[in-house]
């Protein structure tokens, strides 16, 4: 591993392969940009403590021990050398991520957007209220029907351009997952039928695809769920209750033990078909 040093203060300089690395293991992760920076996403795990908020050390110090080691980032990675040099005085070992939070999304890396997208999802531990539509080929589905399974619940449409970016993952979920307990079921606010039946078709979408003539915006299903931005996904335990609501499908993937490849958001979910591309 290649750790850069400086000459003046020691401080430890991770590119975003070796950031990544660190912050697979657990450790303590702080962003230093401001609350609106950070509530666009952040790095999972990632404590904010603003660099130019005031007493920056005092926030520091109110949530982590001198002993602790810390990763920092900033969005491009000057406020964090700041930062760091200020740490390190104070008597913390720091980390500090080149090229902050934009060389992190530029290498591919996965941001949590959860802060400000998913606010509104049913949280873990409740039960999702049941709902019936129907699947392509016309045929009434109940998600009531896979009690007993666990259930990956994705809302999306295919004029949104998070969602189709989602599909590669959303594959390679499907194919690692155990799929005679786990079931894949897909909600679509397509506001035409058979541009939903082509994207389908033309991507080989897996799992159960259901439509839902309402669109996003006047779906009881939508309102029910909580979902104000797709994609939106669940996964449900096999008696009904949320383990995870999210607007990231990597989340499902890491509890599902899964496999997918990286995507990382930095623009944020749609709302309606206004963020069509």
């Amino acid at each position: 591993m290649s750790i850069l040093f400086s000459c003046t203060n020691m401080i430890r300089h991770y590119d975003a392969e070796e950031f990544a690395a660190a912050v697979a293991e657990g450790v303590k992760v702080v962003d230093v940009r401001t609350p609106e920076e950070y509530s666009e996403g952040y790095i999972p795990g990632a404590v904010n403590v603003d660099w130019n908020g005031g007493d920056f050390l005092a926030g520091i110090d109110a949530k982590f021990d001198e002993s602790d080691t810390l990763y920092i980032y900033c969005r491009s990675g000057r406020r964090s050398a700041a930062a760091a040099k200020a740490l390190k005085k104070a008597g913390y070992k720091v980390f500090n991520l080149l090229g902050g939070i934009q060389a992190w999304t530029a290498a591919g890396k996965n941001v949590d957007m959860d802060f400000k997208y998913a606010e509104s999802l049913i949280p873990s531990g409740e039960s999702v209220p049941d709902f019936e539509l129907k699947d392509l080929a016309g045929t009434p589905v109940r998600i009531s029907d896979f009690r007993g399974q666990s259930v990956v619940l994705v809302f999306w449409a295919s004029w949104c351009p998070d969602c189709r970016a989602e599909v590669p993952a959303l594959k390679a979920m499907f194919e690692s997952a155990d799929t005679e307990n786990v079931q894949f079921v897909s909600v679509s606010f397509d506001r035409d039928f058979d541009t939903l039946c082509k994207f389908v078709e033309e991507n080989e979408l897996p799992g159960v695809q259901l439509f839902d003539p309402a669109g996003k915006k006047d779906s009881k299903v939508a309102a029910d769920y909580g979902v104000k931005w797709i994609p939106s996904l669940y996964l449900i335990d096999p008696e009904g209750k949320v383990v995870v609501s999210t607007v990231v499908a990597w989340k499902i993937a890491d509890a599902l033990d899964g496999k997918m490849p990286v995507s990382a958001h930095v623009a944020g979910p749609c709302s309606d078909e206004g963020c069509a591309i």
